[in-house]
């Protein structure tokens, strides 16, 4: 796994200080996660922005004072334990003047909220404002796979191949601490499939071809793969190396 990347999330938490939101409790955040998953089933995202702003709010203005982590199981909450003793050291090591700060983990809804409204924001093309909340996500539950997935999958429908790929990479690491065999699976399979996109982009035909063939060992049949192996065939008899 790459601790350095997800060190690196952890301290830039506390670098920005939005302003101050009211705050709101952990149930009040999961009904409005709720409510906001509903919304976007009945493909209304406009209606998921209202819901998770507050919470949204909520996560930056905790953060303004102490990184706030979300986790889901107790595997991922111990790790972030260890993973924050490790920052604390490395922060008392490069600047022994400044006052650590320790990270507190925070319940899951307050990290899916800017997920949500990063997704939403890109159904309504507001594809400029939905980076941040990708990120705010992603860099608030720094060991979330899908977070991390769908914040290179940013990258990707921007063109930023080499961006994207870091990303997906940085997915696939993090697949490893997830309890949930399926969700690993899902999220792995996806993550080689976003790389091989991407290499394909890139002009790097062996590898995109190597991870669209080990994406479908992990989650079988999936028609997307069998897709672009069938597209890095049609390219090689056309003559793209």
């Amino acid at each position: 796994m790459r601790l350095t990347m997800t060190l690196a999330a952890l301290a830039s938490l506390s670098s920005a200080i939005p302003a101050r939101a009211e705050p709101i409790t952990t149930e009040t955040a999961r009904a409005a996660v709720e409510k906001a998953i509903d919304e976007l089933k009945t493909h209304n995202p406009a209606g998921v922005l209202p819901l998770v702003e507050p919470v949204v709010a909520s996560l930056q203005d905790q953060q303004s004072e102490k990184p706030a982590l979300c986790a889901t199981g107790l595997t991922q909450a111990i790790l972030l334990s260890t993973m924050q003793d490790a920052l604390l050291k490395k922060q008392a090591k490069e600047r022994p003047n400044d006052k650590p700060q320790s990270a507190t983990v925070i319940d899951n809804a307050f990290c899916i909220a800017p997920f949500l409204k990063g997704f939403a924001l890109i159904d309504l093309q507001r594809w400029d404002e939905a980076e941040p909340m990708l990120r705010l996500a992603s860099e608030s539950a720094p060991l979330d796979a899908q977070f991390r997935n769908e914040y290179a999958e940013w990258f990707k429908a921007m063109k930023q191949w080499q961006k994207a790929h870091d990303v997906f990479a940085e997915a696939y690491d993090l697949c490893e601490w997830e309890s949930d065999e399926d969700v690993k699976k899902s999220n792995q399979a996806r993550a080689l499939r976003g790389m091989g996109f991407v290499e394909i982009e890139m002009g790097d035909l062996d590898k995109a071809e190597k991870s669209f063939k080990k994406s479908p060992k992990i989650v079988p049949d999936h028609a997307g793969a069998k897709s672009e192996l069938q597209y890095i065939a049609d390219l090689r008899k056309k003559g793209t190396s």
